[in-house]
């Protein structure tokens, strides 16, 4: 099994905005050491792999883990989530997380390519994927002040982890294996659906239903 994928939901009372917010973030695994049980076997996942990424300071970090892909909407809703092994790169999983009726993408650069930006032409999906500069190609100052842009959006997306985190001590996984961290980061995502409704409910009240014709 090298992923688990779950479909949160489509819409919630009306509320999901029509863009989409993309990010991904690695997830230690709690079993990620060297050493071995008293049985002698290897301690360590065997179904987590090595995730290399860059942090806040553009240092590389190293994680032993899996890595937790969301579709997030502007509201802050999940409507798709996958979680793979760590080494798993961000883009690959953009099609999963895509629903298809997206006025637009925002996502960082990890998911800037040319293939990402012609399957967003070819569906009429606005591009707000943040570019990346590559060795004697830098970005332009209009790039960089793009990048900006995006970046107060797309900071949505990591929201989800923020809460996985502090309120349900998903910071590292709890077991072995890639499926049942799968399904333990989908109940996750069900339940930060759930706190964010209620607040929404709080907030806004119940919408009236509307009738065709």
């Amino acid at each position: 099994m090298k992923e688990g994928r779950i479909n949160i939901i489509d819409k919630v009372n009306g509320a999901v905005s029509e863009g989409a917010l993309g990010h991904a973030t690695p997830i230690e695994a709690a079993q990620s050491g060297a050493g071995k049980g008293k049985d002698g076997k290897p301690t360590k996942d065997p179904d987590a792999g090595w995730r290399v990424k860059n942090d806040s300071r553009g240092n590389k970090k190293s994680t032993y883990g899996f890595s937790v892909h969301t579709g997030v909407d502007e509201d802050g809703f999940i409507h798709r989530q996958s979680v793979t092994l760590g080494n798993v790169h961000d883009s690959q999983e953009r099609d999963t997380l895509l629903l298809g009726d997206e006025s637009a993408l925002h996502a960082d650069a990890a998911y800037s390519s040319q293939q990402t930006r012609d399957k967003l032409a070819k569906y009429g999906i606005d591009d707000q994927v943040q570019r990346k500069g590559y060795r004697g190609k830098p970005l332009s100052e209009e790039e960089q002040t793009r990048n900006k842009v995006i970046a107060v959006t797309r900071a949505g997306g990591e929201r989800p982890f923020a809460t996985y985190k502090r309120h349900y001590g998903l910071g590292r996984t709890r077991f072995m294996g890639l499926g049942k961290n799968a399904t333990v980061y989908g109940l996750a995502a069900m339940a930060a659906n759930i706190r964010k409704g209620a607040k929404f409910l709080t907030l806004y009240g119940i919408p009236e239903p509307s009738y065709a014709g």
